[in-house]
């Protein structure tokens, strides 16, 4: 061979070399990042599951329907949302539902219903009388009986609740960050003050936001909507979360001031077929003030029930 082609035939065996140990560290990198995100993958995944498993806890609940089948079939499912005063500014006692809430998912629709029950709202407690405050259910038989009241009363399934305290919200506000709400009302309120129109809420304003209510004309009915605006647009920022930045602080959040018997299978089943319902139809059911007894409740013509009960009986597809 001529010294030409033994120098061109070397330098093209020097040039595959060269070519092969680049692809090498290429495939190298790809595995190292492959396994790394695999990892990371399985810690939030892992992270996730303890998460739930601490928030996890199975009440009583007398319902009409098999709630565990209803969300693996993928059908629209209820929630009662109960929110104490626990944690609020300091408190530290048991707390009283001073927000309850009663959401539909249908993902056919891709809407979800949200209504808003007075706390002071009049009704029969069993054991306890014709005129108790809907709230006292919770005081009297923890969330067991109020699942069974709200569900007695509106006439419609409860297939899940989701209970959270006042501290919890600041919490998860933390670790979520700022949200964007479209506030009707100019006030001030715990040294906050939020103009009408786009404000912004965050950790600081959030319990000021929320908690208000002796300045609004509307009394309890002002405060249920902005509570209302502020877990839609919660609900809203959980879901635009991306990758792992944050989730350790919402899921620690979560898991130190939520309680579910919501199951971690559930979640992820509603996680892929419910994600879709995020169009949020707000509903307040509505009654009138009067005083019992030296007790204010509010009382709600049955009309106003009736008519909250078929929207939520539309929205989870049941006929009466």
């Amino acid at each position: 061979m001529s010294e030409r082609k033994k120098k061109i035939s070397g330098h093209r065996h020097h040039h595959q070399s060269k070519k092969r140990k680049i692809w090498s560290i290429v495939i190298a990198l790809l595995i190292v990042f492959f396994v790394i995100d695999g990892l990371i993958i399985a810690k939030v995944y892992n992270d996730t599951r303890s998460a739930v498993d601490t928030t996890y806890h199975k009440v009583k609940n007398k319902s009409e329907r098999d709630a565990t089948r209803t969300i693996s079939n993928g059908k629209p499912f209820s929630i009662l949302l109960l929110g104490t005063d626990t944690g609020d500014y300091g408190r530290t006692y048991k707390g009283r539902t001073d927000t309850m809430m009663v959401a539909v998912v249908n993902p056919n629709t891709k809407k979800t219903a949200l209504v808003s029950i007075p706390r002071d709202t009049e009704v029969a407690i069993p054991g306890h009388g014709f005129e108790n405050k809907i709230n006292s259910a919770y005081t009297y038989g923890g969330t067991s009986m109020a699942m069974n009241i709200v569900q007695s009363y509106l006439d419609v399934p409860i297939d899940h609740y989701i209970e959270m305290n006042m501290g919890g919200l600041v919490q998860l506000s933390s670790a979520l960050g700022s949200i964007k709400v479209n506030n009707d009302l100019d006030f001030t309120s715990r040294g906050y003050h939020f103009d009408k129109g786009t404000i912004t809420i965050n950790k600081n304003n959030i319990l000021a936001y929320t908690r208000m209510r002796y300045q609004d004309s509307r009394g309890d009915y002002g405060r249920q909507l902005r509570q209302r605006l502020v877990l839609e647009g919660l609900v809203k920022k959980i879901a635009t979360v991306q990758g792992i930045t944050n989730y350790q602080n919402i899921l620690s959040a979560l898991s130190s001031n939520m309680k579910t018997d919501i199951t971690f299978n559930e979640m992820k089943t509603i996680a892929t077929k419910y994600r879709s319902a995020d169009k949020v139809k707000q509903i307040q059911l509505q009654g009138y003030g009067k005083m019992i007894d030296g007790i204010s409740f509010q009382v709600v013509p049955q009309k106003n029930v009736d008519a909250v009960t078929t929207e939520l009986r539309s929205a989870l597809e049941l006929t009466k």
